[in-house]
């Protein structure tokens, strides 16, 4: 049997079992979650450890197996509507609240993403949390409900209830296991996203009463607000503002980030792996879902400053982490950087852009993950992260060095490696793209396009490999200080194992996306290609001094 016929079998096997249920991927993490946290569960460190990462592995081979049975060329699937999975429950049917879950080709990669996280900061968690296990383990756990919920949901308050509920488990595993400004940093996290959410519920209710007077029906279905609806533009251009801030903050997006410097600095490591390689992703997926996926024509009209915010945030981002001394900062830097070509493939509006733009998510989310988990583990044998401290490290740790120069050269693009397949093929997009020839302002059209913006964009990739360059080239070559000659490299020892396990991981899932971009791109291409198709089609250019009162 070839393997194709193979995994046909698999899958034939799969549905007769019928054991694959959204609702119990969504809901697992936090089952599990709450029997770690329970007074019936040892409070023993080592018991606790064990349990929560064989956890972790159910979670990650049950999402495996939702692959294993997804096809790309369909639309949503394992759909499962009502209050239990198979029936046609109303959850709250006054309001058009419906309990609706499913995945399709914009969720699916980014559910492995978070399962695949999850699982490597509960290993990177052995040498980074030192007190309060049970509560520290169920609150990663129940973190992951939240967030599969929000890739998951296809219903729009069932989609924000989880957006909210993230922020609860994540204010405490900053504020209690984060070092320096923790409480100040998780109530920093926690405001900006409230005040996000206050936009994005805004944007909410604008589609939610827009489609009732248009249809006299209430509903949050997805598939009504999104497919089925014909707003006018002016709803969709306030729809779009909303949606666009709410989730640039999540993002982040220059102005918007400045959280995100402070959250990272002072969570604990595998949080700010969480953090970096997931909870932002949540920002893009918003984007993609609804800026793109429900209010297309606001997006072809808003794409100059889309393409605005996406430069500024390309080039701040970089430009600051050349100036940092803290490694970890540069890296959280770093992630502003890179997350801004997220927005440029959104502003190219063509069907390489956007598949770049969920690659790049993709890619970012393993080699953030990756780079935090380094400046971590370096951080815990030498106490400090200012970089100007260090020197010659790969003489005295040959293997943790080596980890980090791939990773970090993953980071600044480099060919055969997953950074670089995603952001040459955002960049393919926006340089093909004539979603804009033009940039409004004031009344005026500029003769900026969006070529021109992408050659700005190409300008913080080039200072993106120089402060990755530098940053290794201090850290790691040149003389070596006599008090870093104790540090021990990470080994397969029984107490360092799990740095190399996560790192191998990571590394591996670089090389092997860089080398074959296409076994990860074949998930979500069918899917955003057909929209861009669907989108394109209904597209009229139209000034958008013609909606927004600009005087011509």
């Amino acid at each position: 049997m070839d393997i194709q016929g193979f995994f046909s079998s698999f899958n034939t096997f799969l549905d007769q079992l019928n054991i694959l249920s959204v609702s119990l991927l969504i809901f697992a993490p936090a089952i599990f979650g709450l029997i770690l946290a329970g007074p019936w569960f040892p409070d023993d460190e080592i018991t606790i450890r064990r349990t929560a990462k064989a956890f972790g592995w159910i979670i990650f081979i049950y999402s495996l197996l939702f692959l294993a049975c997804f096809d790309p060329d369909k639309g949503l699937q394992f759909m499962e509507v009502g209050k239990w999975p198979g029936t046609q429950y109303p959850w709250i049917k006054a309001l058009g609240i419906n309990y609706i879950v499913s995945i399709d080709g914009l969720s699916m990669p980014l559910v492995l993403l978070t399962t695949f996280i999850t699982l490597l900061s509960l290993y990177a968690s052995k040498e980074n949390i030192t007190k309060r296990f049970k509560l520290y383990y169920s609150m990663v756990l129940i973190l992951t409900t939240a967030v599969l919920g929000v890739f998951c949901a296809q219903d729009l308050f069932l989609f924000f209830l989880f957006w909210e509920l993230e922020l609860i488990p994540m204010y405490f595993l900053i504020a209690i296991w984060g070092s320096g400004r923790a409480q100040y940093s998780a109530i920093k996290f926690v405001l900006y996203t409230l005040v996000g959410s206050v936009f994005i519920l805004a944007a909410i209710l604008i589609l939610y009463f827009s489609f009732y007077n248009q249809t006299g029906k209430l509903t949050f279905d997805m598939y009504y607000l999104g497919q089925q609806a014909d707003y006018p533009i002016k709803i969709q251009l306030l729809a779009f503002v909303g949606f666009f801030i709410g989730f640039c903050v999540k993002l982040p997006a220059v102005p918007f980030h400045t959280w995100l410097p402070d959250a990272h600095v002072d969570a604990p490591t595998p949080i700010s792996m969480i953090l970096a390689g997931i909870l932002l992703k949540m920002g893009g997926y918003g984007l993609l879902r609804f800026n793109f996926g429900f209010l297309g024509e606001a997006l072809q009209i808003m794409a100059p400053y889309v393409a605005l915010f996406a430069v500024i945030s390309i080039l701040y981002g970089a430009m600051v982490a050349l100036s940092q001394e803290d490694m970890k900062k540069l890296v959280a830097y770093s992630s502003v950087s890179h997350m801004g070509i997220v927005l440029l493939g959104l502003a190219a509006f063509n069907s390489a852009g956007i598949n770049g733009a969920m690659f790049q998510m993709l890619a970012h989310g393993v080699i953030s993950a990756g780079l935090f988990m380094l400046v971590g583990t370096i951080y815990i044998r030498a106490h400090t992260r200012i970089i100007d401290k260090f020197g010659g490290l790969f003489y005295q740790m040959p293997v943790l060095s080596s980890f980090f120069i791939l990773i970090g050269l993953a980071g600044l693009g480099l060919p055969l490696m997953v950074g670089f397949a995603a952001e040459s093929l955002t960049f393919y997009g926006a340089f093909t793209s004539d979603s804009f020839s033009k940039f409004p302002f004031f009344g005026y059209d500029l003769p900026l396009s969006i070529q021109f913006f992408s050659i700005l964009g190409i300008i913080g990739i080039i200072v993106t490999a120089a402060y990755i360059l530098w940053l290794l080239e201090r850290v790691f070559f040149g003389p070596m200080f006599e008090k870093w000659k104790p540090l021990s490299d990470t080994t397969l020892t029984a107490n360092k194992y799990q740095e190399v396990l996560v790192l191998c991981l990571l590394s591996l899932s670089i090389i092997f996306f860089g080398c074959f971009p296409k076994t990860i791109t074949r998930i979500f291409e069918p899917t955003i290609t057909k929209l861009v198709e669907t989108k394109t089609e209904v597209i009229v250019r139209i000034p958008i001094s013609n909606y927004i009162g600009v005087a011509k």
